[in-house]
């Protein structure tokens, strides 16, 4: 009698073992699987909130060379609204459409944001590499206390200029998107003057 019952006991205690070591399996397996959904459910949030609440706003735009009745070369102000996060230029895509005719830019360290005059009297080189219609250009005309070259920080305020798709006439209509990688894209959209005839064209506000 004693035997069965020692029998039993060990019985119950193997039993009882491999319960625990199972549970002990699936409650690693709870954890490990509850991490992994916390690290994906953070760095959706992370992401989401930057593209929620990272976005550019202009500040003018306009338009240079408008006494020939056309113009060739655009430049458009921008910066970060509060609480946006830092924008890599080099990530931004720039699209110049018009009735007939739609470009895409993308960042060129080389191009210079100078007047028009600049781009008349610089070598026809220049002009067939960096100013056509593939590239844009920046230039800092504030840089912030967190300015890094190449971006745009809190407290910058950047100049985009490129050289239009081609001329653009008077009482023309135009739209330019900038797209960055995260955050809001930006739309600037309307008509030149039906007249032209100084050299810089407001075009915003």
């Amino acid at each position: 009698m004693t035997d069965k019952k020692a029998e039993m006991g060990m019985g119950t205690l193997i039993i009882f073992i491999a319960m625990i070591l199972v549970a002990a399996v699936a409650a690693s397996v709870l954890i490990s699987t509850t991490g992994n959904l916390q690290n994906k459910a953070l760095g959706t949030g992370r992401a989401t909130t930057q593209e929620v609440g990272t976005s550019i706003k202009t500040v003018e735009a306009y338009a240079e060379n408008g006494e020939n009745q056309s113009v060739q070369y655009y430049f458009q102000t921008i910066k970060l609204n509060s609480g946006s996060d830092p924008l890599r230029i080099g990530d931004t895509l720039l699209s110049f459409s018009l009735s007939n005719q739609s470009y895409d830019y993308k960042y060129n360290s080389s191009v210079r944001c100078d007047n028009v005059s600049y781009y008349h009297n610089v070598s026809a080189a220049y002009n067939m590499t960096l100013l056509n219609q593939s590239n844009f250009g920046i230039k800092y005309q504030i840089a912030g206390t967190n300015n890094r070259s190449g971006y745009i920080t809190k407290g910058d305020v950047v100049q985009i200029c490129l050289k239009t798709p081609r001329d653009i006439f008077e009482g023309e209509k135009f739209r330019v998107t900038i797209v960055p990688m995260i955050g809001a894209p930006l739309l600037v959209e309307g008509n030149l003057p039906d007249l032209m005839v100084d050299s810089r064209i407001a075009i915003y506000p």
